[in-house]
């Protein structure tokens, strides 16, 4: 008899090895499409799609599941589940028997694994079905563990409707993770799936609260909960509705599932809180621009330590449709406007041409047929760093971006992680640093988070389970803590003067930006904690007078710092070892020469930056009896006067006298000096050099007129104007000279009354 057994046994268990070889347990199976969630920094749900087929099936992890749930499951479905093979032979039996007895199914005998192996596979309830049934579970006992079978079989057992596994009926349910379940709904998800629509509680509320009582009595029965726990589960409410899912983040969620469209479950680096904030925020300042025809807007916040990105905030109303609330304005390439001037003049600190009182020359400038102007169609001749920076002077920043050459501002952000310039950089010009160009909001937040970070630019982290991003130090700590400490300067707009004084508001560096036509309006801001980036415009491009970066962006920047940092600690960055302070000549930014009648203080890189003494105050020698200026080589014999004077750059100069600035009368050299003038001659503004100039048949030749123009020192009283070696003009260099052109190629000279000149080619061709 014991033979016969064992001869038994051994026959099975060979049948079952052959069977296991030849129809292998279908492992993906157990792993159907699954709904795609998108989950906050906490493990909160922010948003979830459904599988292909229609279902709502959230995956979960064995410890994501209550301790209550397991228990009333196991108590309902299977008391010996962590004792049997996989099949339970006894409950198979008695099963038959009932069912006989009865003359239809009235008992099952299945186990949780036989169910995981029906649910993997269904088939009909027939003998054979039961016999493969059985089989696959004993597969699944083989190859998992008990407690991956019964996660598997929380993933796959039905809840009703289009509902599939505990994570999703969890949160339909009850509006919660099943991690947080209470005995009372426990025990009402437990009982579902034994008949998913006679239980279902938003159908059937009474059906639903008896099978939830049935399994009450049995885990109080069982002694696994107290009388009291009993009584307290079985009070609470029978849900008679779904609950809707969580649908926040909307815009990043979907950036993420366009991005990787095979992944089932994506921690983000999103916090609910201050995503919460940017969204109330942009929809409060926005709601009164609606009407005027500003729509939309979009916002970012950065942890400038980790790089996270705590809010994305795609528009104003996701489901806006008429104003394309769909679209991300976060990742949308939009011409910044001035946006991008801190990091040109950055970078000029660091190649060490400017600091932050060198002077700049805010004039009338040409390359080649490019003529930038500024955002109020003004000038304003010498400026220093500080104050073209602060007051977003377009004509500075491009003169600065052409001095630093080829390796300059387009090579800076496109190591710094810019992607949205897919042409070369001649392609953009010297247009770029003035918007020329399209960035998304989501890479200018972390460019100038790399400005907050001292230079070490990294890129931003969308996702918890993204490595650390590579850092790249690209600009120095030196230059990013002098362009901070300029931009911190800039006063709040709905703030008097002295803000930085007032109590309780934090302190931020920030930069606005308005691209032409006024289509985009940004401002972007920093603390040590913090980078925050804000646009506001319509996705259809269209302009509007009042979409100006400072005044519907910057009010949105600084209401989501006032909330981010009311908490904080109000520290600032330090300043580096790297970074000093001097005394400079208030002039000309320059360190102090002898001369120099007034000094200002700045903050500099040591043996970085401009360290030449100032030579625009210099000591002139004026000849009593002519009034002539006088020189080392021609004083002698004459009795003169010393004066100190202010000697203009001569690219500025003649346009100041031009335009009623105070510029000091130097008198003219003494004409019988046997020594030809020293110094910086004239500079021609116009022509452009190798230019070309085509005249147009249906257009008098009298509106046609080039424009000769040339800049030339304070010293110097007249210009001569010459083409191809003939005179064509002398007087006075503020005045403005035109000719009438003729076919040809000419040679343009400008000479200054002390013998230096300038040249430029000129062609002229008939159309």
């Amino acid at each position: 008899m014991i033979r016969s057994f064992l001869a038994l046994v051994g026959l099975f268990a060979l049948l079952f090895v052959a069977g296991n070889i030849m129809f292998p347990l279908p492992v993906e199976k157990l792993n159907p499409a699954a709904s795609t969630v998108v989950l906050d920094r906490n493990g909160q749900l922010l948003r979830a799609y459904q599988t292909p087929d229609d279902m709502w099936c959230i995956r979960v992890n064995g410890n994501e599941i209550s301790p209550a749930l397991k228990t009333a499951v196991l108590a309902y479905e299977d008391r010996s589940f962590y004792r049997h093979p996989g099949i339970n032979p006894k409950a198979i039996f008695r099963a038959a028997i009932a069912n006989w007895q009865a003359k239809k199914i009235v008992q099952g005998g299945s186990t949780i694994t036989m169910q995981v192996a029906r649910l993997m596979e269904p088939k009909e309830r027939t003998i054979f079905g039961k016999a493969i049934e059985i089989f696959r579970a004993l597969q699944l006992e083989l190859h998992n563990s008990k407690d991956e079978i019964l996660t598997y079989y929380f993933n796959l057992a039905p809840y009703g409707g289009n509902i599939v596994g505990i994570g999703a009926a969890s949160r339909f349910y009850f509006g919660k993770n099943p991690d947080r379940l209470s005995y009372g709904e426990a025990c009402l998800l437990a009982a579902i799936p034994n008949s998913p629509n006679r239980y279902r509680p938003d159908l059937n509320s009474a059906e639903a609260k008896r099978g939830r009582d049935k399994i009450l009595r049995i885990l109080l029965n069982d002694g696994k909960i107290t009388p009291q726990q009993f009584a307290e589960a079985a009070a609470e409410p029978i849900p008679v509705k779904r609950f809707d899912l969580p649908f926040q983040a909307p815009h990043l969620a979907d950036l993420l599932f366009r991005s990787y469209p095979h992944t089932e479950r994506f921690e983000s680096t999103i916090d609910p809180i201050t995503q919460q904030l940017a969204e109330t925020t942009l929809r409060s300042q926005l709601r009164p621009l609606i009407p005027e025809g500003i729509t939309n807007g979009a916002v970012v916040v950065i942890d400038n330590t980790s790089k996270d990105v705590l809010a994305l905030v795609g528009s104003c109303n996701f489901f806006d449709s008429l104003n394309s609330g769909q679209v991300n304005g976060a990742v949308a390439p939009r011409s910044p406007g001035s946006a991008l001037k801190p990091f040109v003049y950055a970078l000029g600190i660091d190649e060490g041409v400017i600091s932050p009182r060198s002077l700049l020359y805010d004039v009338p400038v040409e390359y080649s047929g490019y003529r930038p102007v500024n955002f109020d169609e003004t000038y304003h001749g010498a400026v220093t760093v500080e104050e073209a920076l602060i007051r977003s002077l377009n004509v500075p920043a491009v003169n600065l971006s052409a001095k630093l050459g080829s390796d300059g501002v387009y090579t800076l952000l496109k190591d710094a992680g810019v992607t949205t310039f897919p042409k070369p950089q001649e392609y953009y010009g010297l247009s770029l640093i003035l918007g020329g160009c399209g960035v998304n909001l989501l890479e200018l937040t972390n460019l100038y988070s790399g400005l907050a970070d001292g230079g070490d630019f990294r890129g931003y982290r969308l996702l918890k389970t993204t490595p650390e991003p590579p850092s790249r130090r690209l600009l120095s700590d030196g230059a990013c803590f002098i362009v901070t400490d300029i931009l911190t300067q800039l006063r709040r707009p709905e703030l008097p003067a002295v803000w930085e004084a007032t109590l309780h508001l934090p302190k931020v560096a920030w930069k606005t930006g308005t691209s032409y036509g006024k289509r985009d309006a940004w401002s972007i801001g920093y603390t040590p904690r913090y980078t925050v980036g804000v646009w506001v415009g319509n996705f259809s491009g269209q302009g509007h007078p009042r979409l100006v970066g400072a005044e519907v962006a910057t009010p949105i920047l600084f209401a989501i710092f006032d909330a981010l940092e009311s908490s904080g600690d109000g520290r600032w960055f330090v300043q580096p070892n790297s970074v000093a302070r001097r005394q400079v000549c208030a002039t000309s930014g320059l360190p102090v020469s002898p001369y120099c009648v007034a000094t200002a203080d700045e903050i500099y890189i040591p043996g970085v930056s401009p360290n030449r003494q100032c030579p625009m105050h210099e000591m002139i020698m004026v000849d009593k009896q002519t009034g002539k200026r006088l020189c080392s080589h021609c004083r002698s014999g004459h009795d003169y006067d010393e004066k100190i004077v202010v000697n203009w750059p001569v690219e500025i100069a003649t346009w100041m006298e031009r335009n009623g600035y105070a510029v000091d009368p130097i008198p003219e050299h003494f004409a019988l000096c046997p020594q030809l003038a020293s110094g910086s001659g004239p500079v021609i503004m116009s022509p452009s050099p190798n230019s070309e100039y085509v005249i147009r048949p249906e257009v008098e030749l009298r509106y046609q007129k080039i424009l000769l123009d040339a800049s030339v020192s304070n010293k110097t009283k007249n210009i001569y104007w010459f083409m191809n070696r003939r005179l064509v003009y002398s007087g006075s260099p503020t005045e403005r000279v035109f000719i009438t052109p003729t076919p040809g190629n000419f040679t343009l000279v400008c000479t200054d009354d002390e013998g230096r000149s300038a040249e430029v080619k000129l062609t002229v061709r008939s159309q």
